[in-house]
């Protein structure tokens, strides 16, 4: 009986050790994430600043079309290990064009850890949402959290997931999905950079049989992976041949237009 007894004990502390391990092995993994480039995020929000107003908590934040009516509603998932704030140039480009923008915040900077993060940043402001409730709603993500939209969009299709809110398609930027819309009815643009070398071209090629029929893809010349954010240029990617800023505005310009 003791050498049971010994067994299960040290069995025990070894399966502590390893959750301890594997915790601490994560928390090193995304720590290391990819902070925003200020610079360029300050220089659009001052250049925008007159069109477009923005405000934050602690679970993202929400840039909203001044002085103009709103014409759609989009929930932008940020990229892996990707500070979502490298977002907002993108966010205050489309807000300026008259679209309210839902940026959320990620644990770990991970969307894939809360594919439910759009409930989690609108359950707080819910006579704010019912007064969009009627516009077109998309969902829209940057390459892991583009994947992490689209796991989201197919909980809500499938009535895994309980929301007020009908998507009425997705925008997937150096992305691809994971699961199957081919059957739905819902829209998708898909958007990289020609210069990307972070996009996995032979699994985004072979996803093409996932997407529905109502689907668009647009290659932006000379664009890379890492600028539909403001991080700088992450490891393997490609090199650009357009400035950030003119990839930031070329993408609103394609998502402007589809949406239209």
């Amino acid at each position: 009986m003791s050498k049971i007894k010994k067994f299960v004990k040290w069995l025990f502390i070894a399966i502590i050790c390893i959750i301890l391990v594997a915790f601490i092995a994560f928390k090193i993994y995304t720590s290391m994430y990819y902070r925003t480039d200020n610079s360029i995020v300050h220089t659009v929000e001052n250049l925008l600043d007159s069109e477009v107003n923005s405000y934050s908590d602690s679970n993202g934040s929400v840039f909203i079309p001044e002085n103009q009516d709103i014409r759609a509603v989009i929930v932008f998932y940020p990229g892996g290990k990707v500070e979502y704030t490298a977002y907002n140039s993108l966010m205050y480009e489309l807000a300026s064009r008259g679209y309210l923008c839902l940026l959320p915040k990620m644990t770990e900077n991970l969307a894939i850890l809360e594919v439910n993060a759009s409930e989690v940043l609108t359950k707080n402001y819910k006579s704010s949402v019912d007064s969009v409730i009627d516009l077109d709603w998309y969902l829209a993500g940057h390459s892991l959290g583009g994947v992490a939209a689209c796991s989201y969009l197919n909980n809500i299709l499938t009535g895994k997931a309980d929301s007020d809110i009908t998507y009425k398609g997705i925008i997937l930027c150096a992305s691809y999905p994971t699961t199957d819309f081919s059957d739905s009815d819902i829209r998708l643009l898909s958007m990289y950079g020609s210069n990307d070398t972070v996009l996995n071209l032979e699994n985004y090629e072979a996803s093409k049989t996932k997407w529905p029929e109502d689907s668009e893809e647009y290659i932006i010349e000379g664009g890379i992976h890492s600028y539909f954010g403001s991080y700088g240029i992450q490891s393997g990617d490609g090199q650009p041949t357009i400035t950030n800023r003119q990839q930031t505005i070329l993408a609103a310009d394609k998502i402007e237009e589809w949406i239209r």
